[in-house]
């Protein structure tokens, strides 16, 4: 099996995690620095009502999260993470009719008064260019002025993907392309790319969105795809509902953009069945490589997001697929080998028990309401014992020992994955 092969079969969706190692925040890291910042005595960043909120939706997510764990009956422990706030904000800002307890009943005249209390600040500061409520600061604040900060990262640690970038320059004459689906809102993988002159095709050609397919019509934009399927800190919606990469506007154009939308991400778990470009182009070709490709490395994300689950789900129960998971700790307590180095264990084949737990952990996750409005259409079950198969391994370690050598080691796993294919298939 050539590499060329081996990534035709192969679809890589990266969380957070993948870039944890480079200094940008997981989920809990960012919701450690927000609790951080609302307990600070000045307001350089949230004035009292803004705190006074914030700290109400935090309590109210501890409280979730300890009924949800009582809901499997402590078997899996749910700890609130920054989407999950991002999630909560937005329902309130939008007067959602869906509100979770306990901001219903008595507490919604507190987030009353607070809201009174912030318009007044306003009111005194004459600031005539914030014409928003308090939930539309707070998301303003968090998406414009903190998401950016918490996902500042250091380029001297971007050396992990030197093997990625190393099958590229050893396979210079091979026509293969690596396809990259990712979750981040960060800049990593540009950034180390382009350093190499390799940079990775995003949708955009002369500031315009295009839209992935476009490579196959222009066919000179590299060997990496990477689509960015909740959007980029560096892309802004103008209000004309042009999309661009902002570092590229000209002058007239940035006097255009939408302070909505600056930076242009999805940052909330929820629906995310957008009808608009380029969120709709993207998770549309998202589908269409999850049903093209068999082996789906599913790196450093931890499963909350249930519209992303439930097409991975979908995918790998129509047909003989598996879902690799690549994490160095996930989901529910797992009693692993500490005998063996993480790889070794994971290249073992008697891995039912940890499979069937993680396995389980997401389906609690699908079933679970605050996460999805209408859990009952989510896809909730995984068919197969040998659909989930764990690697309990970090990001760095992954592609050093997967990608290094031509990948041959990659080559050997999907191989292996292959002949187990075949075998179940025709058993006799």
């Amino acid at each position: 099996m050539t590499i060329k092969e081996a990534f035709d079969k192969s679809l890589f969706l990266l969380g957070a995690g993948a870039s944890y190692g480079t200094g940008c925040y997981m989920s809990k890291g960012m919701l450690d620095a927000l609790k951080q910042e609302i307990t600070k005595d000045n307001d350089s960043v949230f004035n009292r009502p803004q705190k006074e909120a914030l700290k109400f939706l935090l309590s109210c997510l501890d409280y979730h999260n300890s009924w949800r764990s009582y809901e499997t009956n402590n078997k899996f422990v749910f700890t609130p993470n920054i989407e999950e706030l991002a999630l909560l904000i937005r329902r309130v800002k939008n007067r959602e009719n869906f509100l979770p307890y306990p901001i219903t009943g008595n507490w919604a005249d507190k987030l009353s008064m607070l809201e009174s209390e912030y318009r007044n600040i306003l009111d005194k500061e004459r600031n005539s260019d914030l014409n928003e409520s308090l939930f539309e600061s707070l998301d303003r604040i968090i998406k414009q002025v903190l998401f950016p900060r918490w996902l500042t990262f250091d380029n001297n640690k971007l050396s992990y993907l030197d093997p990625i970038r190393s099958i590229f320059e050893e396979n210079s004459n091979d026509d293969y392309v690596m396809e990259i689906f990712s979750l981040n809102n960060d800049l990593v993988i540009e950034t180390y790319f382009q350093k190499y002159s390799m940079t990775p095709f995003t949708g955009f050609s002369n500031n315009e969105w295009r839209g992935m397919d476009f490579w196959e019509t222009e066919n000179c934009f590299g060997r990496i795809k990477l689509f960015k399927l909740h959007g980029s800190l560096d892309w802004v919606r103008l209000t004309t509902g042009e999309v661009k990469e902002k570092d590229k506007c000209e002058d007239y154009e940035s006097d255009m953009i939408d302070i909505r939308h600056n930076p242009y991400i999805i940052f909330g778990h929820g629906t995310k069945t957008f009808s608009i470009d380029p969120f709709f182009s993207l998770i549309h070709s998202f589908r269409n490589e999850l049903e093209r490709k068999e082996y789906y490395f599913v790196i450093g994300y931890s499963f909350f997001d249930p519209y992303i689950n439930n097409l991975l789900i979908e995918a790998v129960n129509k047909g003989n697929k598996k879902i690799i998971v690549i994490n160095p700790t996930f989901g529910p307590d797992i009693e692993y080998n500490k005998n063996v180095k993480p790889y070794e264990e994971a290249l073992d084949k008697d891995k039912k028990k940890v499979n069937g737990r993680l396995v389980e952990y997401i389906e609690a996750i699908q079933s679970n309401p605050f996460y999805s409005e209408i859990p009952e259409f989510n896809a909730n079950k995984i068919n197969g014992e040998n659909s989930i198969y764990y690697l309990r391994i970090g990001v760095s370690d992954f592609y050093n020992y997967f990608f290094s050598n031509r990948a041959k080691k990659f080559i050997d796993l999907i191989s292996t994955f292959d002949k187990e294919k075949q075998d179940s298939e025709n058993p006799f």
